[in-house]
């Protein structure tokens, strides 16, 4: 009986437990491209964050992070600034988050009325067959300007 109590307690904390690795979406090999490509092209973003062209605005990286779910997530961050050695960005619930050019994944920023990157979000885009015009059009057709 002990034993069996023993098992059943051992299966509910494996439940509970991170689950290894990075969600699965991220797993997937078109949003790993995604990501590549942001990053290959991480340089437009900063261009244009520290240009101070009034076009542009509502910058937010994605960056990989260690989290309570997973080994690592993807978090994204707005009102990003440099400190130091790397930058500070905030999540939704306003925390304030310590991150260096290795730790993105993705980035976007508005120009005039649409979205320019989202790598990762235009490979989500792909993989539903969802009608989702109306969040299709927040992004402009080219990831960059």
């Amino acid at each position: 009986m002990i034993r069996l109590a023993l098992v059943s307690l051992c299966v509910a904390i494996a439940a509970c437990s991170p689950t290894p690795g990075s969600p699965a979406i991220y797993k997937d090999r078109s949003v790993q491209n995604a990501v590549a490509e942001a990053r290959a092209t991480l340089p437009v973003f900063f261009e244009a964050w520290q240009s101070g062209n009034a076009a542009y605005s509502d910058f937010q990286v994605t960056v990989i992070m260690p989290s309570s779910a997973y080994a690592r997530d993807y978090e994204a961050l707005t009102n990003i600034r440099r400190e130091f050695a790397g930058f500070i960005g905030e999540t939704a619930a306003g925390e304030e988050v310590p991150f260096l050019v290795a730790d993105i994944a993705d980035w976007r920023f508005t120009e005039g009325e649409r979205f320019r990157g989202g790598y990762v979000q235009r490979a989500k885009f792909d993989l539903t067959d969802a009608d989702i015009p109306n969040i299709r059009n927040l992004y402009h057709e080219e990831p960059l300007p």
